[in-house]
């Protein structure tokens, strides 16, 4: 028969707590008996091995015949328990010692004249025993309590994180069709364009919800087909500008990001205004987290429409929260006004692309 590897642990560090007590309680013996260490040694090892052995049963006695009972039929249980316990202990060890040593060395011993004190001292063992049972079970209850509510923390964030995104995902096809729309009198082979990149960018949306990261360099490339349908409205009136980092292309960052930042740009920044404008986007690793920052040169907004945009606004509240959810607080969106014009920044922690 095998032993599990998750019991040797648990018997080797039982093994050496009882060596340990023995050896402290054949200190205490020879010297309020004053008897050979040795000899006590060899007394308390064998007396506490045995008792060790005991606890095997006490240990099924606790965990599974009065785990389930109520408070008095577990303390009736441990009274009788302890009783048993140290009464089969001593008979057990005195037949063991008189086997080993002989009649005469057990008379001269004189162990029938501790009896009581032996017995009392067992009781209190078994107390002790049961009382590490107890903590143990209560920890092992604790952490399955703490896994039990980390998981659903993490599934309840997922599904918010789900929920979020899927928000994105209408509310950006709802505006790109209004854009095909507006095209379609005036531009049709244009429409027929940005149709195509519309199959382009949801392609990429569908397939991002079944990953929590990307790389910098796919998100980039759907950012620069979105714009690129947004180009075919708004003509030389839109300009962007990407400044990246060529080492932060193969960093990870949450799909579709970016996107809801450049919408906001190019429908509240630029759009309204008469001559349009440029949209730059500038993204450099920095102190080991990934700084992105998407700004345009466009009409700018107010204090109030600033907390609008962030509170009541889809892209942006939604992107916000998604961060602030993903990687803490302090990633959340910063919005400011520029000389002109509107900036979002943030900032995640660096998380390369694992080797294929």
């Amino acid at each position: 028969m095998t032993i599990s590897r998750t019991w040797i642990r648990p018997l080797l560090l039982g093994w050496l707590v009882w060596t340990i007590y023995s050896a402290f309680h054949a200190g205490v013996l020879s010297l309020s008996e004053k008897l050979p260490y040795l000899y006590a040694l060899q007394s308390t090892l064998l007396s506490n091995y045995l008792m060790a052995l005991y606890t095997i049963p006490v240990w099924f006695w606790t965990t599974r015949v009065l785990a389930q009972r109520n408070w008095l039929a577990q303390l009736l249980g441990h009274i009788a328990g302890a009783f048993a316990f140290a009464v089969g202990w001593f008979e057990s060890f005195c037949q063991l010692f008189i086997w080993l040593y002989g009649p005469k060395i057990f008379e001269f011993a004189q162990l029938e004249r501790t009896r009581y004190w032996q017995t009392l001292s067992a009781m209190t063992m078994y107390g002790l025993v049961v009382g590490v049972f107890y903590m143990r079970r209560h920890h092992r209850q604790l952490r399955e309590k703490e896994r039990r509510e980390a998981d659903l923390r993490l599934h309840t964030n997922k599904m918010e994180l789900a929920v979020l995104k899927a928000q994105l995902n209408p509310h950006f096809l709802f505006n790109t069709l209004n854009s095909i729309n507006a095209m379609v009198g005036s531009n049709p082979e244009g429409a027929r364009q940005v149709l195509a990149r519309l199959a382009e960018v949801l392609r990429y949306s569908l397939e991002s919800d079944r990953r929590a990261l990307v790389p910098l360099a796919e998100e980039l490339r759907f950012v620069e087909t979105y714009l690129e349908i947004e180009k075919a409205r708004f003509g030389k009136r839109l300009q962007a500008q990407l400044e990246i980092a060529d080492e932060a292309r193969s960093l990870l960052v949450p799909p579709m990001i970016l996107q809801p930042l450049a919408e906001n740009a190019v429908r509240h920044g630029i759009a309204p205004k008469e001559e349009g404008g440029e949209l730059s986007v500038r993204i450099q690793p920095r102190n080991g987290r990934l700084e992105i920052e998407v700004s345009d040169n466009g009409v700018g907004a107010t204090k109030s429409r600033k907390e609008e945009l962030l509170n009541n606004g889809t892209g942006l509240r939604n992107t916000d929260l998604r961060l602030r959810k993903m990687f803490g607080e302090e990633s959340g969106l910063q919005v400011s006004n520029g000389k002109s014009g509107f900036s979002v920044k943030f900032q995640i922690p660096i998380q390369a692309e694992a080797a294929k």
